[in-house]
């Protein structure tokens, strides 16, 4: 199988004030999360890894729990308190947060003797996260594209940042001049992002965002902006 996704979670019981930390967590774990997998090889084998849940807190058992048939295995470790974490700066707490990451994955790989050029592989992604200072912009492929004249491209940018993903919208023309531009949401996560931002489509003159349930989300006539 091939590694796309290692989670940071908060373990221990379930309770009103897991969940209250968990939604301040979020702001910095899902950040660290995302760009690390965007950065993350193409067919990046790990072991038979398809994902890795990280639990942070107190744990009983084994702190190493193989893949399932699914490929998903668990590193259990309790070198996270949350209020120590929660006095760091915004900057150090994604710091922290990519070496809980990026650490488990190098002591998986050592007990179970992934290639020295594998467990490298780890390190040149969490340079490459620390180099962009935990801000990433992207084009969202599937609602960004070329009307059918090819001389206006609705482009779908989404900005990771510490809170959340910023979904913007513009229409550019083929010398790269912004007609019109808006920011349609801000401080979502990956799976809202990805339920969100299904399916864009061109109909002559209209772009149209439908979601995951094909509602549209977001619509706009070009034929309707005003001549520069």
């Amino acid at each position: 199988m091939i590694l796309r996704d290692v989670q940071l979670v908060n373990g221990g019981k379930s309770s009103k004030e897991k969940l209250e930390q968990n939604k301040y967590l979020m702001n910095y774990w899902n950040l660290v999360e995302d760009i690390f997998c965007i950065y993350l090889p193409d067919k990046f084998d790990f072991a038979g890894l398809a994902k890795l849940n990280v639990y942070l807190g107190r744990y009983s058992g084994e702190d190493y729990i193989p893949p399932r048939s699914d490929g998903i295995a668990a590193y259990k470790r309790d070198d996270f308190i949350f209020d120590d974490f929660c006095e760091l700066s915004d900057h150090s707490k994604c710091v922290k947060s990519l070496y809980y990451l990026t650490d488990s994955l190098k002591i998986i790989g050592n007990r179970i003797n992934v290639p020295f050029e594998i467990l490298n592989t780890i390190d040149l992604i969490a340079e490459k996260v620390l180099g962009c200072d935990f801000q990433l912009e992207r084009i969202h492929k599937k609602t960004s594209k070329w009307n059918k004249s090819r001389n206006i491209r609705a482009t779908t940018t989404l900005t990771y940042k510490i809170g959340g993903i910023d979904i913007n919208f513009a229409l550019i023309d083929k010398s790269g001049s912004v007609l019109y531009s808006k920011q349609l949401f801000s401080n979502q996560f990956r799976d809202s992002t990805w339920f969100i931002l299904f399916h864009g489509a061109w109909r002559d003159s209209i772009f149209t965002i439908t979601n995951r349930v094909e509602k549209p989300i977001f619509s706009i006539d070009s034929s309707e902006l005003p001549v520069t």
